[in-house]
């Protein structure tokens, strides 16, 4: 049985549905799988950006599958294990699909939210190690989150059973989940236990990203030599201070030329470059290509 036909079989709508009524219309399009990869590596199983049918309340049964799910506008409900969830703009939901049955609807439409189904023995193994029961909300990712722009990447690939495919949808999907639990959880790093300047100088880097940054105001607010500062900095988080935020910097440019249609010139002023040739000389060295040609790649 295919997984379509199991999520058929698991799933009833009230009303009624039409007769053209296609179990896509709830989560986007089935993708082909690959035996090489379906039941170890993390894999998709269905998937896509869709606007919620209004009228409708899905029920399911348990299924084999986790769930990613990401509300874009509007606000839904989920009651999942007796208790009931409110999926507002923003939100970010995984939750395991197996051990209880949920209900979904919209609370207030347009509900447009990116939806994935996906499976592998990995996310298991990834569960088991944080204190996961089900299902995680998340109320607040920044708009550079690595999550989301993962989420953005996974939306811009394919759904064909091409190996490249599926290994490129299982890193991401791990890197998802991982940041995930990583931002969920606070879980602490050796060097988070550094000194709390240092902590509280790559904060600031995490949040004002697109402020510029003089080593000499840190040395003076701080009162400590802007040599020891990269010193301790770069072994603390494996880069000195400048390098550190234009990898923030590229990251949030990264979500920005996946999910708007900005320019190039326009997004490098956003995140805090002043010179666009030198951003796309950053971007080049970071990631191998240009940011247009990046951008052309990833959204087809």
């Amino acid at each position: 049985m295919t997984f379509q036909e199991t999520f058929e079989k698991c799933i009833s709508v009230k009303p009624p549905p039409t007769p053209e009524f296609l179990p896509e219309a709830f989560v986007g399009s089935f993708y082909e799988l690959s035996e090489e990869t379906a039941d170890c590596l993390p894999t998709v199983l269905c998937g896509s950006t869709i606007e919620f049918p209004p009228i409708y309340k899905l029920s399911c049964d348990p299924m084999d599958c986790h769930m990613l799910l990401y509300t874009r506008t509007g606000s839904g409900n989920l009651l999942w294990s007796k208790k009931n969830h409110s999926l507002t703009e923003g939100t970010f939901l995984y939750m395991d699909c197996a051990p209880s049955s949920f209900i979904m609807e919209a609370a207030q439409s347009p509900w447009r939210i990116s939806i994935f189904l996906v499976r592998g023995s990995l996310l298991t193994t990834l569960d088991s190690l944080v204190p996961f029961d089900g299902l995680l909300l998340h109320t607040f990712l920044p708009n550079h989150s690595p999550v989301l722009s993962g989420m953005e990447r996974l939306l811009s690939g394919s759904s064909s059973a091409n190996l490249r495919n599926k290994l490129t949808d299982a890193s991401l999907l791990q890197g998802i989940i991982t940041d995930l639990f990583i931002d969920a959880w606070k879980l602490e790093a050796p060097e988070d236990k550094c000194a709390p300047y240092l902590s509280e100088i790559r904060q600031y880097l995490n949040t004002h990203f697109a402020a510029p940054l003089r080593l000499d105001d840190l040395e003076k607010q701080y009162h400590i030599s802007k040599y020891r500062i990269c010193h301790e900095f770069s072994k603390a988080f494996g880069s000195p201070p400048v390098r550190y935020l234009n990898l923030r910097r590229l990251e949030a440019a990264t979500h920005l030329l996946l999910t708007t249609d900005r320019r190039i010139h326009e997004i490098s002023l956003d995140v805090g470059f002043e010179n666009t040739n030198h951003f796309i000389n950053l971007f080049k060295r970071e990631t191998g290509t240009t940011p247009q040609a990046y951008r052309d790649a990833h959204r087809g």
